[in-house]
């Protein structure tokens, strides 16, 4: 199972799916991004996304994927949320897990830009 979390809005906003949903959901995101990426940061989330689909559908024990856990810098944390909210909003219309996407686009839309960490680093599962 893997848990989609905002830990800032707590556990009432929790989306708990199979790990099969979690990796096509989270590839749906990067697909849906990935030729509109231009900025380093928007390349490097497609990136994170990716790895994160082919860890969670390996993954044997419970994973959790927290609205946190992106490393939005403060100064274009609006634009960066923009970015990924649109790619869950047009992944939405060609996944079968549609309902799913849009709960944790609604997830990340209500992050509040004062939950941003600074020096926040992307969490890689593999080297490059």
């Amino acid at each position: 199972m893997v848990v989609f979390s905002n830990q800032r809005l707590g556990p009432s906003v929790e989306l708990v799916v199979s790990n099969d949903v979690a990796a096509s959901m989270l590839q749906a995101a990067a697909d849906a991004m990935r030729t509109r990426a231009e900025a380093r940061w928007e390349r490097e989330l497609v990136r994170w996304l990716d790895e994160r689909a082919l860890a969670t559908g390996r993954a044997e024990a419970t994973a959790l994927v927290d609205v946190s856990d992106i490393a939005w810098t403060r100064d274009h944390f609006d634009e960066q949320r923009w970015f990924l909210v649109d790619a869950l909003a047009r992944a939405t219309l060609r996944s079968e897990h549609a309902p799913a996407l849009e709960r944790w686009r609604q997830m990340i839309e209500a992050h509040p830009r004062d939950s941003v960490q600074l020096a926040r680093r992307w969490t890689w599962t593999t080297t490059n």
